[in-house]
């Protein structure tokens, strides 16, 4: 199961290298303590060995003396070891039918005699005395009459061997750590940091900045990563490459199919156009005839170069509905039908649609589903020119109404696409509808031109550095 932040492969690979390396120092530690135990167990057997194997001469030297001086001669012997290297010393003669035990320690007994004795006869040479483990040497005689047995408890040669044993192992232990720690450089120097410098490539790649290539690294399996990272930049710097020739080929198409702005600005028109990809989906477009003018305003959902393909069918229809110069409401009504039968589902666009008369100063209008319109005074009065119908592409029965209202020579139309209106501040604040009208009550003395730019100044300042979401487009009429 992943988790949710899965581990990078430099930190993976190192907990995976060094609990492999811990479990195997631990086990060998392990090993080697228990191997030092025996060995020192074994080695206490052999010092046993010869002890007795010492002592064995002496003894028979004595043989002839009497019982108090051989009796003498095993007390201070064991009390001798006792002192110095064997703490639980026990020293057994048997002569004959006699058996002598070492008094000083006050372990003699003739269980401890028998213990021992049993324990001399056997292959491993232990046996148990008061729930006691003991570990007996001995030797005898040629003619088998003495035998010497010396005997210590395990635990003490077991307590002894384990503090030479620990620290042996503390130092073991850190050179295990000290290996370790030159291995991980070693990973850090031949895996983790070539894995790091393609990383950081492909992230250089990935922010946009293709053509980057890697360096050349020192194995072969990370040599053959980076000279595939390498055509895969230079592929993507070509693809986008073309991408931008194909996508600037695209605007200029777009662009060419926007009303020339010259020949507006000679009728009173001005307009903005801002879309928020190389191509969007917004679009206008102005037809005129006679003393009457055709205004169509338009917005297909998303942008980019499916949007932009959907605005470029709205002009066609739009022109193609205009044939009769019919009026806009009828005309919307026709287009969202066609619409509905060349885009996909889900696609929809909002458009308003005018016919301006300056000779009787009337304007029809209709809307489906656009951003609200204003018109404006040269007092710096406005009303409200609102939607009268749904979205194109919703419903291919969707009916449309249509609004007759008068103008005056002064009077200023202002359209717009929901880009502006819906534009985010950093802090997800969107623009709204107020600031707009403030803005354009407070601007209504200006020239058109620099009116519409008001509106552009009004939003980029609300946008701060944030990439614009959405396609904007201002389109001003002068009465």
């Amino acid at each position: 199961m992943l988790t949710k932040y899965p581990l990078s492969i430099r930190t993976a690979l190192l907990l995976t290298v060094n609990m492999v390396l811990l479990v195997a120092l631990v086990l060998w530690l392990s090993i080697d303590y228990h191997r030092g135990l025996v060995q020192q167990l074994h080695e206490k057997q052999v010092s046993l060995d010869e002890e007795a194997a010492l002592m064995l001469p002496a003894v028979s030297a004595l043989h002839d003396q009497d019982i108090a001086t051989v009796q003498r001669y095993i007390d201070h012997a064991c009390a001798y070891m006792q002192e110095t290297v064997s703490p639980g010393h026990h020293i057994v003669v048997r002569r004959g039918q006699m058996i002598l035990q070492a008094q000083t320690h006050h372990r003699a007994s003739e269980a401890m005699a028998d213990a021992v004795q049993k324990a001399g006869n056997v292959r491993d040479r232990t046996g148990m005395v008061g729930g006691r483990v003991i570990l007996v040497g001995t030797q005898k005689s040629d003619d088998g009459n003495i035998q010497v047995y010396v005997s210590e408890f395990t635990t003490n040669v077991q307590r002894a061997a384990r503090t030479k044993l620990i620290a042996r192992s503390v130092e073991m232990g850190m050179l295990g750590f000290l290996l370790t720690a030159i291995i991980n450089l070693i990973l850090l120097r031949l895996v983790t940091h070539p894995v790091t410098l393609l990383v950081t490539t492909v992230r250089q790649i990935a922010d946009g900045h293709l053509g980057t290539t890697p360096p050349a690294l020192n194995t072969l399996e990370f040599d053959f990563l980076s000279n595939e990272i390498k055509k895969m930049s230079e592929k993507l710097a070509l693809a986008d490459q073309n991408r931008r020739f194909q996508m600037e080929k695209a605007r200029k198409i777009q662009h060419h199919l926007l009303p020339v702005s010259e020949q507006l600005n000679g009728i009173g028109i001005h307009h903005i156009h801002m879309p928020a990809e190389d191509v969007g989906g917004d679009f206008f477009d102005v037809l005129s005839h006679d003393e009457r003018i055709a205004i169509c305003i338009g917005d297909v959902t998303g942008h980019g170069v499916p949007a932009a393909m959907g605005a470029g069918m709205l002009k066609i229809l739009f022109e193609q509905s205009m044939v009769d110069w019919s009026d806009p409401a009828q005309a919307l009504i026709r287009i969202n039908r066609r619409f509905g039968q060349v885009t996909l589902d889900g696609d929809f666009a909002t458009m308003f649609m005018g016919i301006l008369n300056r000779f009787s100063g009337q304007l029809v209008y209709a809307s489906a589903g656009h951003e609200t319109g204003y018109l404006l005074t040269p007092n710096g009065q406005f009303s409200e020119l609102k939607t009268t119908g749904l979205l194109l592409g919703v419903d291919p029965d969707a009916t449309c109404d249509v609004i007759t209202t008068m103008v005056q020579p002064g009077d200023r139309i202002v359209l717009l696409t929901d880009g502006l209106i819906e534009a985010m501040s950093p802090s997800g604040q969107a623009l709204g509808r107020d600031r707009v009208q403030k803005t354009l009550m407070a601007t209504y003395g200006l020239p058109v031109a620099q009116q519409a730019h008001a509106l552009v100044d009004l939003v980029q300042t609300h946008q701060d550095t944030d990439h614009q979401q959405d396609d904007i487009t201002i389109v001003m009429v002068d009465v």
